[in-house]
């Protein structure tokens, strides 16, 4: 069902209610149909404190792992498109330190595998790498200078031994992704931010998507994340992932910030390069066969993902129940999610920052989160969800 003449209330109702209960201190929600954005509304507070301060359509917001699918993926897209990567490329080609040579050590119990781990591996979370490791915490990175501790987290990340091998099963990690940011400097000559400008942020015309820090100014509306205890502060403008903090805010799974808005021409742009339309300036993002592949399940048994991009699960999915199976999508630890559907030219966009002012388990969001996109779909007949 289409958004035209509709009252978007029960939408409306849920976000109240969610604000009002304390599932998230605010939210922005905007949904996209047939290339128009039908809603675009800012619920409670950016900020509870020390002071509460208002969410607006203007928020900008930590997005978290969505830096993994609008950010990394789609600069991995334009290398493919340019000659410049190669999806079935073993990443040695491009990152020799990721060899078992490469580091000079004993190789694990999977390791012997690691020269045969490919660009469309890491991509597909199907590298054999693990979710995750507290870099941050090490001894040895923090007694690094700032400026020494990206290097030596991306090394560590790309040093990793595999638990699996490549291609076997599909695991989320970071660690593959800050591996890829890696190799995107590598075969592109720049940090992972200031490609990002170039290739994506200034062509599209982007003016508050950036990675962090941020500076605080009374223009600037940014969402509080997290009091963090191992920081000693609340984080405002600051990446709440803590690998990425060490690493100066910049990294291929974390750090980027944005508002709903620019997450929307981001959006249109890759529905338009999906579509085929090169009647605008969103030509230039990537070629359509390029991201069809991208966009299409990666064939990892048993996984959902696409490359770079996730896809909804047959039920249970935290896309919700009403979004089209082919769609794809990504979701962000601090409360935000994306989630396109290229053949109705539909996007739906959460941010909120459900980690302030401190992180909690709270099962009313992940039930709130699919509400939100089903509502959005859902016609003016209401929504259901239960609060845990």
């Amino acid at each position: 069902m289409g958004g035209v003449g509709r009252t978007f209330e029960p939408l409306r109702r849920l976000c109240r209610e969610a604000v009002d209960t304390g599932v998230v201190p605010g939210a922005v929600v905007l949904f996209i149909d047939e290339g128009e954005t039908r809603f675009h509304e800012a619920f409670g507070s950016r900020q509870l404190e020390p002071v509460v301060l208002p969410a607006s359509r203007a928020t900008i917001y930590d997005v978290a792992s969505l830096t993994k699918a609008v950010i990394t993926s789609v600069l991995c897209m334009r290398a493919v498109e340019s000659g410049r990567l190669r999806l079935d490329s073993p990443v040695a080609t491009y990152l020799p330190e990721f060899s078992r040579r490469g580091h000079g050590e004993q190789p694990a119990h999977h390791d012997a595998d690691r020269d045969a781990v490919t660009v469309r591996h890491l991509l597909s979370h199907s590298a054999g790498l693990p979710a995750h490791r507290p870099f941050y915490l090490a001894p040895s990175i923090q007694a690094l200078p700032p400026a020494a501790r990206r290097a030596a987290i991306q090394e560590a990340a790309a040093s990793e031994p595999l638990t699996a091998p490549p291609g076997a099963r599909a695991v989320y990690t970071d660690l593959g992704f800050i591996t890829l940011g890696w190799l995107l400097e590598r075969v592109g000559g720049a940090r992972l931010d200031q490609l990002a400008e170039r290739e994506i942020f200034r062509p599209l015309g982007l003016a508050a998507t950036a990675f962090g820090p941020l500076a605080v100014t009374a223009e600037r509306e940014i969402a509080a994340t997290e009091r963090c205890p191992w920081r000693g502060r609340l984080l405002v403008g600051e990446v709440h992932d803590q690998n990425t903090w060490a690493m100066g805010g910049v990294a291929g799974h974390a750090g980027l910030f944005t508002t709903a808005a620019e997450l929307a021409v981001i959006s249109r742009a890759l529905v338009a390069a999906w579509r085929g339309d090169r009647s605008g300036a969103e030509e230039s993002l990537v070629d359509r066969d390029v991201i069809r592949e991208f966009w299409s399940p990666s064939g990892i048994p048993g996984s959902n993902w696409r490359l770079g991009w996730d896809g909804p699960s047959a039920t249970g999915s935290q896309a919700g129940e009403r979004l089209a199976r082919t769609a794809v999508g990504h979701l962000g630890f601090t409360g935000c999610s994306l989630w396109i559907d290229p053949a109705r030219e539909r996007a739906i966009v959460l941010l909120s920052n459900r980690v302030h002012p401190t992180v909690r388990d709270d099962p009313r969001f992940r039930t709130f989160r699919p509400a939100v996109h089903d509502a959005a779909d859902a016609g003016d007949a209401g929504h259901a969800w239960i609060e845990g």
